[in-house]
């Protein structure tokens, strides 16, 4: 019988489970009935060719057996590469004809028995018909052998702050949409437009160390860009690099229990002059602080994370805050239930007075999941928003097709 416990998806922070166990550790045992050679021994033939044509046989045989044998190969190939893709259509009820779409693929080449190679590209259609394209990934994944569990990534990497970094994948995500605070720009502090978040859903380009032990984990390293916006490698308008020092841990003090906490802080603002309307800012840091903890029993988890930013401003520093809850229930082997709530709240200037006002922002969503097959998902629910000056609330019903594949 299965365990009822299960376990949080955080736990792929784990360096050790980056290791893909190679084909041939799972081989099945030789058979245990053996026979002499001479009972299956098949008497010579009376015609005897020559050795050159024998060779030729053989050569052509070994030929044939590579094309013929294309298990062997998948195999082999299978040992050194990993090939996922996912790909979704959403839509809502809001405008049903101008869907997102995304593309997700991920490859994982193995160089030597300590060294991988990540490639994740990444491309999605928003409403109107714009496309966008980032590289997720593309980082080299060192892990030594040796008795304590490290890992070393370097590259882009994926992001080392947040919980919901690791269901930005349609194929991983319990519902339809995104949290909106990993990709809504905050309102502007002081009536400059940094395009800040709460928390970036984009990956940045540095290096990290991971340890781990059974009942904890740890991180720490240096990227190029505060966490709180995202560096858009692939385009040219992207910000300036400025490296930011970033660490994080966590502990699981029993079965199916993880709480996590992380740290980072670097500059986020560049020194600009004074304009007609606005004076000269100095260069200014930001610091990011989260909270976050998974807790799955039986076939229900439950996750969350608590986000504060804390923005240096010309005048008193911007103080922004996030926090997410998230519920998934499985049903069944094919059906599944969850739902998630988010709330932002930030200071937003008014250039009219020239002053702050702190708004809130929140969103809340329900999704029932269907497995058609192993590489279908569907997907229905409902949703509502409310921005930061808005004063109700906007409701729409979503549905979404995601396809997922794995290869070798």
């Amino acid at each position: 019988m299965r365990s009822a416990v299960r376990y949080p998806r955080s736990a792929v922070r784990d360096p050790l489970s980056a290791v893909r166990c190679p084909l041939s550790a799972v081989r099945k045992p030789r058979s245990a009935v053996r026979f002499p050679r001479s009972a299956v021994r098949k008497p010579r033939s009376a015609v005897r060719y020559p050795r050159s044509a024998v060779r030729g046989s053989l050569a052509a045989a070994a030929v044939l057996a590579t094309v013929i044998s294309p298990a062997r190969a998948h195999a082999q190939i299978g040992d050194k590469v990993s090939v996922e893709f996912t790909g979704a259509v959403n839509t809502t009820s809001a405008d049903a004809k101008d869907p997102f779409v995304f593309l997700d693929a991920t490859a994982t080449v193995r160089l030597t028995d300590t060294i991988d190679v990540v490639v994740r590209p990444y491309a999605r259609r928003l409403p109107g018909g714009d496309w966008s394209k980032e590289m997720y990934q593309l980082q080299v994944r060192y892990q030594p052998d040796i008795a304590l569990p490290v890992r070393i990534d370097a590259g882009i990497i994926s992001s080392p702050l947040g919980i919901m970094t690791l269901e930005m994948r349609p194929d991983r995500n319990p519902v339809i949409g995104t949290p909106s605070y990993y990709f809504s720009p905050l309102p502007s502090f002081d009536g400059r437009s940094d395009r800040v978040q709460v928390l970036s859903g984009g990956y940045p380009l540095g290096a990290m160390a991971s340890l781990s032990g059974r009942r904890w984990d740890v991180r720490a390293g240096v990227t190029d860009g505060t966490p709180a916006r995202s560096r858009r490698m692939m385009s040219s308008a992207r910000p300036p690099a400025r490296p930011q020092f970033v660490t994080g841990a966590g502990i699981t003090p029993i079965d199916g229990l993880r709480i996590g906490a992380g740290f980072a802080r670097g500059v986020y603002r560049e020194p600009a002059p004074s304009t007609a309307t606005l004076p000269p800012v100095q260069e200014a840091t930001a610091t990011v602080f989260n909270l976050e903890g998974e807790y799955a029993i039986g076939y229900t988890r439950f996750a969350g994370e608590w986000i504060r930013d804390n923005f240096e401003t010309a005048s008193t520093p911007a103080v922004a805050r996030g926090l997410l809850l998230e519920a998934v229930r499985t049903i069944t082997p094919r059906w599944y239930a969850a739902a998630r709530a988010t709330r932002t709240s930030t200071p937003v200037f008014y250039s009219n007075t020239r002053t702050r006002t702190r708004r809130v922002a929140s969103g809340a969503e329900t999704t029932i999941g269907y497995r058609l097959s192993p590489e279908i998902t569907l997907k229905a629910g409902y949703q509502a928003s409310r921005g930061y000056t808005a004063a109700t609330w906007t409701h729409a019903a979503a549905v979404s097709c995601v396809f997922f594949k794995r290869w070798w």
